[in-house]
């Protein structure tokens, strides 16, 4: 039976690039499925091009804010009040916390959330008295769900070993899926040998993810010979207190160390021109860098930390390295370089890796099977 469906993410970015897969399926079995979040950069327009009406939300991206968070609480509560979805499924934090609320207020049959990550508050901010603020806000949130999602085995366990959610409640996902026929190294030509070959980092610019640590890794592999190219494809996430300082952005370019690219659309032509993808990460939930990289044949290095380590099969599909250590980093990477053979072959391994495990329809048929229940 056909069903009223309400996703809503932080942002129309985040929803388009994570969640177009399962709107376009839910689509084709006759669903109406209504998208939720901040707009911004286009990507609204995409999701409404899909036939996915999309809610401009009053979302606060920037931290807590009583006020603000207040205002997106009630605008997700009157939203709700008015569309009567069948199934309300939120994404990242606030969505999570305040829209389950306001959807089980609002009288919604089935409340469902994704955890994506532990995000800032639990593993960078020190501060105990908020840490402990998020958890009664996630209980009172997860209270109020039929199920939640986790991408990785280590989140789910910290989030049921502190009572914060019931263990019958909660599910492991593998990862947020790939869309592996899109995401096809044959699609794009290969790296030239003949000219130097290229690093590529794909992340946000936070000192979380190891971007110094990367920084420092280039600066090592130059000191040893090598010409290859370290580059970083992603934004200045100002409203993340561990953002990249700009002045050290500026120096790392005008030096050479790095090269920066800036955001895109689209990863794929800047996978397909690398060598090896790297991410350096102090934690993750489900690395879709990592996994994108690996659809698209290419060997990767991570850090052995969790989420990193879930989607990177050491010595098979990539090599992982201890947190912080930009030597092994840089070891790691130059190994590659001098074993291609090998690099190949990892990245051959590291397609039919998420191939059979973290398919978009492998998590699109998981989540639609708790949409039916």
């Amino acid at each position: 039976m056909a069903k009223k469906i309400a996703l809503v993410s932080r942002c129309a970015w985040t929803l388009y690039n994570f969640r177009a897969g399962l709107m376009r399926v839910l689509k084709s079995q006759g669903h109406e499925v209504l998208g939720g979040g901040a707009r911004g950069g286009g990507f609204a327009a995409k999701i409404r091009a899909i036939g996915v009406p999309f809610k401009n939300l009053p979302l606060d991206m920037k931290g807590i804010n009583p006020v603000s968070d207040i205002g997106f609480f009630l605008a997700m509560f009157f939203w709700y009040r008015k569309e009567k979805p069948d199934i309300a499924h939120h994404f990242t934090i606030k969505p999570v916390i305040y829209g389950s609320i306001a959807a089980r207020l609002a009288g919604a049959p089935k409340v469902i959330a994704a955890i994506t990550g532990l995000g800032y508050v639990f593993t960078g901010s020190g501060n105990p008295l908020l840490q402990s603020l998020v958890e009664f806000m996630y209980r009172a949130a997860f209270m109020c769900c039929d199920h939640v999602f986790f991408l990785n085995p280590s989140d789910m366990d910290f989030f049921v070993s502190k009572g914060i959610i019931q263990e019958n409640k909660a599910e492991l996902l593998p990862g947020e899926g790939v869309d592996c026929a899109h995401f096809d190294g044959g699609l794009f030509p290969a790296p030239n040998p003949e000219e130097p070959p290229v690093i590529l980092m794909v992340a946000r610019l936070l000192k979380d993810k190891g971007i110094y640590e990367y920084v420092e890794a280039a600066r090592i592999a130059a000191k040893k010979g090598s010409n290859a190219r370290f580059c970083l494809l992603g934004g200045r996430d100002e409203r993340n207190p561990t953002v990249v300082d700009a002045r050290d952005l500026e120096e790392w370019i005008k030096t050479g160390v790095v090269e920066w690219f800036g955001e895109t659309e689209d990863v794929r032509p800047f996978i397909a021109s690398a060598s090896i993808v790297v991410l350096p990460s102090y934690r993750e939930g489900a690395p879709r860098s990592l996994m994108e990289a690996s659809a698209m044949s290419r060997p990767v290095v991570a850090t052995n930390v969790v989420g990193c380590r879930d989607v990177v099969m050491d010595g098979k599909t990539g090599l992982l390295t201890p947190l912080k250590d930009s030597l092994a980093l840089a070891e790691a990477i130059l190994y590659l370089l001098d074993n291609p053979e090998k690099a190949q072959e990892m990245g051959r391994q590291g397609r039919s890796f998420i191939l059979n495990k973290y398919s978009e329809q492998i998590v699109i048929d998981s989540i639609l099977k708790i949409y039916d229940e």
